[in-house]
C-alpha cells in the first residue's frame, strides 16, 4: 500500500508538472522615502520613530494591494480590453463550440427552465478584472529595509515585467497625484478663509476711516496740531481729486464701450485721440459719398477700420494711465490717512477718544495681519502644489524573467514524494490498526492485546464434508498440526488459569460475525481433543441458526433448543448427544432452528444445570457459539467458559468490529477467564508450506 500510494501521488505531481502552464513572475523595486521631500527646505527633516516609519510602510504596502490601487492599472493599461485580463470564454463554453453546442451561462439556464441571466454591466467586467490582477500581483516589504518590491505572474515573461513597472509607475503617479491634490484642497479651504479675513479687513479698515472721518473736526480740535490740519487738508484734496478722476475714468469707459471717442477724448483730455476722433468722422463723410463698391470706397473702409483700432488701442493706453493717476491718488489717500492716525493717536487727545481710536486701529492691525498671513501661506501652498515629488521611486525595475517561477519541479516533487510517503504511511497505519481486515496473526495480536497462537491456513473446500475433516483425513497436513498447536496452548492456558483442575473445561468458539470459520474451528479442535484421548463433547449454541447438525450430517434425537424449552415441564426430555463418524467425539446438536429469541434459554437455570452435569462426564466441552455483534447469546455463553477462542476471518473482518466483539466478551466473560485469538483462513505463499513438502517422507503421504 505504502509503495502504491506514493507512486499514485508522484504520478499526479508529474501530471501536474506536464499540464501545468509555466507562470513568470517578475518584481519592481521601489523605494519609499519615510521622511517625505520637500523642495522648498530641502535641508528639512522630520526624525520620527522606527515605529512610526514600519507603519508609514506596512500602509504603504496596503495602499498597493487596495483595489483603487489596482483599478489605476487597469486604467492606465486598459486591462479591461486585454486578453489576459479582460473576459474571456470559458473552458465549457469552448467544449461547447468544438461540439457546435451552446453552452454559455443563458443557454445552460433556458435549458433548466431559469431565465436568461442580466447581461454584464461596466462595474461588473471592471471588478472581474481587478480580481484577475490583483490574483496575478503580490506585493511585500523586502525585511526592513524601506524596498517594497512588486511581483507580477505571467505565462508571457515580457508581460509580467511590462506589468509590474506599469504598477510602480502608476502607484508613483497617484501618489503624485494625491498629495497634489490635497494641497489643492488645502489652498482652497485657505482662499475662502482669506475672502473671510480681507472682508473682515475691509469692514476694520471702515470703521476706523469713519471714525476718523466723523470726528475730524473735534479731533483737531482737540489735539490743536497744525499737523492734523494740513494732513486733513491733504486728505480731503486727495479724496476730491480721487472722486474726479473716478468719474472721468467711468465715463471714458463708457464712452469706449459706445465707441463715442469724441466723449473719450474729452473724458481722458487726450489732444491725439481728439485729432483721431476728427479724422474718422472725415473719413466717414468721404465714405458716405463714394458710390459703394468702388476702390475709393474699399480703400476708405480700410483706412476706417484701421482707424478704429488705432482709436481703440490709444483709448485703451490712455485710459491705463489716467487709471495709474487713480492708483496714486488712492495711495496719497492711503498715506495721508495712515498719516493722520499716526498724528493723532499720538496728539494731545482726550482718553476717551484716544481709547476708541486705539481699539478701532488695533483690530484693524490684527485683520491686516491675519489677511497677509493667509495671503502668504496660499501662495507658498501654492507654489508648493507645482512643486510635489513622490515619496517613492523605482530602484530596480523589472526586468523580463528568462525561467519560470512555477511550477517549481524540485519542489513538487519532492513534496509530492513526501507527502505520498506520509499518505501512505498514514494509510497503511489506519489500514492496519483501524479500517482494513486482519491479514496476519501479529497484526491481530496488536487488535485484541490477546496471544494468537495460531494462523488457520486457507484449504480447498471439498465436494462433500468440511475443511475440518482434515484432521481425521489429512493428519500430517499443515491444517491438522495447526490445530494441534491450538490445542497445546489452550492446555498450557488451562494449567495456567486452573492449577489441578478436575471435570470438564469450557471453550467457546465465537466469532463476531457469521462466515468467519468459527464452526469449522469449533469441530477441528473439538476433534483434535478427541484424537488426543480426551473425552470431548461439542454442542452447537447457535440455536437461531444451527449448522453442526448438516456439517456433521448427524443430529440429536434431542437438541439443545428442544431439550431447554421443555426445561422443568412434565414432558421434558434429556438431551442425546450423537457419535461423529469420524472420531471418538460426541457431538449435541441444536435440534430445530429457533424462530424466537434464545438468549433467556441460553441464561437458563437449564442450560446452566446441563454444563454441571456434562462436566463429570467429559475433559473437554466445546461450546460453538453464535456470532457476537448480531445476538446477545454469545455473551451469555462467554460466562461459562475457562477458554475463549476467538476466530477472525482473514482480510474480511474489520478490525473495529473485532474489536467490538472481544470488548462485549470482556465485558460478560468471567474473571480469570482466558481470550485467544484465531486467524481463519489466511492466504499463504508456497513457501509457507515448503516445510512440509520437502519433508513429505517424513510426514507421510497425507502431508500438504
Amino acid at each position: 500500500m505504502i509503495l502504491t500510494t506514493v507512486v499514485a501521488i508522484l504520478g499526479l505531481a508529474f501530471a501536474y508538472l506536464l499540464s501545468a502552464t509555466p507562470i513568470y513572475r517578475a518584481t519592481t523595486l521601489v523605494q519609499i522615502d519615510a521622511q517625505g521631500t520637500n523642495l522648498l527646505d530641502p535641508n528639512a527633516t522630520d526624525q520620527q520613530q522606527s515605529a512610526i516609519v514600519n507603519s508609514q510602510l506596512d500602509s504603504e504596502v496596503e495602499i498597493l494591494r487596495s483595489s483603487s490601487a489596482a483599478l489605476a492599472v487597469v486604467k492606465a493599461g486598459d486591462l479591461i480590453h486585454a486578453k489576459d485580463f479582460g473576459p474571456q470564454i470559458g473552458r465549457i463554453e469552448k467544449l461547447g463550440i468544438a461540439m457546435g453546442i451552446d453552452l454559455s451561462d443563458d443557454a445552460l439556464r433556458q435549458r433548466v427552465g431559469l431565465g436568461a441571466k442580466m447581461p454584464t454591466s461596466p462595474e461588473d467586467l471592471i471588478n472581474a478584472t481587478i480580481l484577475k490582477l490583483q490574483g496575478a500581483v503580490d506585493v511585500r516589504r523586502q525585511g526592513l529595509t524601506y524596498l517594497i518590491g512588486i511581483s507580477v505572474s505571467s505565462p508571457n515573461p515580457s508581460r509580467a515585467a511590462e506589468l509590474a513597472n506599469l504598477y510602480a509607475k502608476t502607484y508613483i503617479d497617484s501618489q503624485v497625484s494625491a498629495k497634489i491634490a490635497s494641497l489643492l484642497s488645502a489652498r482652497d479651504v485657505l482662499r475662502r478663509q482669506i475672502s473671510t479675513a480681507q472682508e473682515q479687513l475691509a469692514t476694520s479698515e471702515a470703521a476706523v476711516n469713519s471714525f476718523i472721518e466723523a470726528n475730524l473736526a473735534r479731533l483737531e480740535k482737540e489735539s490743536g496740531d497744525p499737523a492734523v490740519a494740513a494732513l486733513r487738508n491733504q486728505l480731503e484734496s486727495a479724496k476730491a481729486d480721487q472722486g474726479a478722476l473716478g468719474a472721468r475714468i467711468a465715463s471714458a469707459q463708457g464712452a469706449i464701450g459706445a465707441q463715442d471717442w469724441d466723449s473719450v477724448a474729452q473724458s481722458l483730455g487726450d489732444a491725439a485721440l481728439a485729432e483721431l476722433a476728427r479724422q474718422r468722422k472725415d473719413l466717414q463723410q468721404r465714405l458716405g459719398k463714394a458710390a459703394t463698391g468702388t476702390s475709393d470706397a474699399v480703400d476708405l473702409a480700410t483706412q476706417l477700420d484701421s482707424l478704429d483700432k488705432n482709436l481703440a488701442t490709444r483709448s485703451q493706453t490712455t485710459l491705463a494711465v489716467v487709471q495709474k493717476e487713480a492708483t496714486t491718488l488712492s495711495t496719497r489717500e492711503t498715506s495721508a490717512r495712515d498719516a493722520l492716525r499716526t498724528t493723532l493717536v499720538q496728539s494731545n487727545l482726550s482718553p476717551e477718544m484716544v481709547t476708541e481710536l486705539f481699539n478701532l486701529q488695533q483690530s484693524a492691525t490684527v485683520a491686516r495681519t491675519q489677511y497677509q498671513t493667509l495671503l502668504s501661506r496660499e501662495q507658498d501652498i501654492g507654489t508648493l502644489a507645482n512643486l510635489q515629488v513622490a515619496n517613492a521611486r523605482i530602484v530596480s525595475a523589472a526586468l523580463t524573467p528568462n525561467a519560470p517561477s512555477a511550477p517549481r519541479t524540485n519542489l513538487i516533487l519532492t513534496f509530492g514524494l513526501v507527502g505520498g510517503i506520509a499518505v501512505a504511511v498514514m494509510l497503511s497505519f489506519l489500514k492496519e490498526y483501524y479500517i482494513g481486515g486482519i491479514t496476519s496473526a501479529s497484526q491481530l495480536q496488536n487488535v485484541l492485546q490477546v496471544r494468537v497462537p495460531i494462523s488457520v491456513p486457507q484449504v480447498d473446500q471439498p465436494d462433500s464434508g468440511s475443511p475440518a475433516d482434515m484432521v481425521i483425513l489429512a493428519p500430517m497436513s499443515l491444517f491438522a498440526e495447526t490445530f494441534r498447536k491450538l490445542r497445546a496452548s489452550i492446555d498450557i492456558g488451562l494449567e495456567r488459569i486452573i492449577p489441578n483442575h478436575k471435570g470438564a473445561s469450557v471453550i467457546l468458539v465465537c466469532s463476531a460475525l457469521p462466515a468467519e470459520g468459527k464452526s469449522t474451528s469449533a469441530i477441528a479442535l473439538a476433534r483434535t481433543y478427541a484424537l488426543a484421548g480426551a473425552r470431548t463433547m461439542l454442542i452447537d449454541a447457535d440455536l437461531r441458526k444451527p449448522s453442526l447438525e448438516l456439517v456433521l450430517s448427524c443430529k440429536s434425537t434431542v437438541g439443545l433448543l428442544e431439550y431447554l424449552v421443555g426445561a422443568g415441564k412434565t414432558e421434558a426430555q434429556s438431551a442425546e448427544a450423537v457419535h461423529d463418524f469420524l472420531s471418538p467425539l460426541l457431538v449435541l446438536t441444536a435440534g430445530e432452528r429457533s424462530s424466537v429469541p434464545t438468549d433467556q434459554l441460553i441464561n437458563s437455570k437449564a442450560f446452566n444445570q446441563l454444563l454441571k452435569q456434562l462436566a463429570p462426564d467429559f475433559d473437554v466441552i466445546v461450546i460453538d457459539s453464535p456470532p457476537i455483534l448480531p445476538v446477545v447469546d454469545a455473551g451469555y455463553l462467554a460466562r461459562y467458559a475457562d477458554i475463549i477462542v476467538q476466530v477472525v476471518r482473514y482480510g474480511s473482518t474489520t478490525q473495529g468490529e473485532v474489536r467490538e466483539a472481544n470488548s462485549q466478551m470482556q465485558e460478560m466473560m468471567r474473571p480469570g477467564t482466558q481470550i485467544l485469538g484465531v486467524l481463519s483462513q489466511e492466504e499463504r505463499s508456497n513457501r509457507s508450506y515448503r516445510y512440509y513438502v520437502r519433508h513429505g517422507s517424513y510426514y507421510g503421504k497425507d502431508a500438504g
